[in-house]
C-alpha cells in the first residue's frame, strides 16, 4: 500500500521540485510574519513521540552515526546551510557522518525516505500533508524558509498590479502544483492561457505579454543574462505561504534515533546561522558541488534570500521554527482547493521539539 500511495504522489512532487528549480541554471529537459505560537501543553508537533525517548540534552552523540540528506534540487542555495554545516565540520563535532545526495527532476526525497533509503530530505509542508493523506508517514522537523521566493513574473512595465490581472493572459506555471490550484481559485483565473513549465523560459522570453514562475532569489538574475528585466507577484502575498525546504525524516525513524534526528537538526541550524554572515565562503562550496551554478551566481542568490530564511518567526524564535497556526491554516487552504480530502491533524506532521532553544 505504501508503494502505491508514493506513486500517486510522485506527479504532484515533481512539480514542487520544478518550482524548486525555477531560476537555476536550467537542466536539459527538464512561496507576513505568522502570529506566534501560544503556550500550551505539549503536543505531537512540540514533543518527542509518544512511546520514544526524548532526546538527551546534549547533541553530542555517543557513537559516529552514518546518515544520508537528499536534497529536492542540485545543490543550490536553498541548501547552502547543510553544505555549510559538513564544510565547516558541524556534523562531525556532532559525531555525524552525513551524506549529502543531489536532487533532481526525477529524484524524490519523500519516496526516498518513505522507503527507508535515506535518513532525511527535503520538502514542503503543503507536501508533506499531502503525503500524509496518502498515507506516506513523514515529519517535518526544521524549516529553512519562512515562505517560498515563489513568484509569477511579468515583462517590466507590464500592466500587472493583482494576480486577477493573470486572465487573459498565457502563465507558464507548474499546473498541478497546489500554489497554482490556489492561486486560480482564489483570483478566479478562468480565463488564463496555462502552460506547463518545463524550466526553461525561452517562450516567456519571446512573448512580453507571458508570464511565467520562477523564484525572486535567482530567476531575474537568470532573465537579466538574457537582456530581460522583469517585476514579480511574490506567491505568499497572495495569502498561500507553506513553510519551505523543511527537513523531513520518517515518523519510524525519529522514534527510535531521536537523538540523531536531534543532532542532525541542530547542527543543520548552526550551519545556516554561519552561512548568513558568510555567503561568499558557502558559495564556493556549493559550487564544488554544482558546477552549473557560478560562484557570482549562488552569492547574488544568497543574499536575496536572507529574508525568506532568518525573517518573519525566524528572527525572533530561530531558524527553522514553525508554528501549529500556519499548519493548520494551510491545510485549511489545501482542503478548499481539494487537494486535502480530510481534517487531519497537522501536529502530528511536524515537530519543533528537536530546534535549538531560544
Amino acid at each position: 500500500m505504501l508503494k502505491k500511495n508514493v506513486s500517486l504522489l510522485i506527479v504532484s512532487l515533481l512539480s514542487v521540485q520544478i518550482l524548486a528549480a525555477c531560476g537555476s541554471t536550467p537542466k536539459p529537459a527538464a512561496a507576513p510574519t505568522a502570529p506566534s505560537e501560544p503556550t500550551k501543553a505539549p503536543t505531537a508537533a512540540t514533543a518527542p513521540p509518544t512511546g520514544s525517548t526524548a532526546p538527551a540534552s546534549d547533541s553530542i552523540l555517543k557513537e559516529k552515526t552514518k546518515v544520508t540528506q537528499v536534497l529536492d534540487w542540485f545543490a543550490q542555495s536553498t541548501h547552502a546551510g547543510l553544505y555549510a554545516a559538513s564544510a565547516k565540520g558541524f556534523y562531525k563535532d556532532s559525531n555525524l557522518d552525513v551524506t549529502i545526495k543531489p536532487g533532481g527532476a526525477q529524484v524524490s526525497a519523500v519516496q526516498i525516505v518513505a522507503a527507508g533509503q535515506a535518513e532525511f530530505g527535503l520538502a514542503s509542508a503543503d507536501s508533506i500533508l499531502i503525503a500524509r493523506e496518502q498515507g506516506i508517514p513523514i515529519v517535518g522537523v526544521a524549516a529553512f524558509l519562512q515562505k517560498s521566493p515563489s513568484a509569477i513574473f511579468f515583462h517590466k512595465g507590464d500592466n500587472i498590479k493583482s494576480f486577477s490581472d493573470l486572465n487573459g493572459r498565457t502563465v507558464y506555471a507548474a499546473l498541478t502544483a497546489a500554489y497554482w490550484t490556489y492561486l486560480k481559485k482564489s483570483y478566479k483565473l478562468d480565463s488564463v492561457k496555462e502552460v506547463q513549465f518545463t524550466g526553461q523560459y525561452t517562450n516567456f522570453v519571446n512573448d512580453p505579454k507571458a508570464l511565467t514562475q520562477g523564484y525572486t532569489t535567482n530567476t531575474p538574475y537568470s532573465l537579466k543574462q538574457q537582456n530581460i528585466d522583469v517585476d514579480a507577484l511574490l506567491v505568499a502575498d497572495s495569502g498561500y505561504r507553506p513553510y519551505y525546504s523543511i527537513i523531513i525524516t520518517s515518523e519510524k525513524y525519529l522514534k527510535e534515533h531521536p537523538d540523531v534526528v536531534k543532532a542532525y537538526v541542530q547542527a543543520s541550524v548552526k550551519g545556516w546561522d554561519y552561512y548568513k554572515d558568510n555567503i561568499e565562503e558557502v558559495a564556493k562550496v556549493l559550487n564544488e558541488a554544482n558546477k552549473e551554478n557560478s560562484v557570482d551566481y549562488l552569492v547574488n542568490e544568497g543574499k536575496l534570500q536572507k529574508d525568506f530564511i532568518y525573517g518573519g518567526d525566524a528572527a525572533t524564535k530561530g531558524v527553522g521554527y514553525m508554528s501549529l497556526e500556519r499548519w493548520q491554516e494551510l491545510s485549511k487552504q489545501l482542503q478548499d482547493i481539494g487537494q486535502l480530502k480530510k481534517n487531519e491533524d497537522v501536529q502530528q506532521a511536524f515537530n519543533t521539539s528537536f530546534l535549538p532553544k531560544k
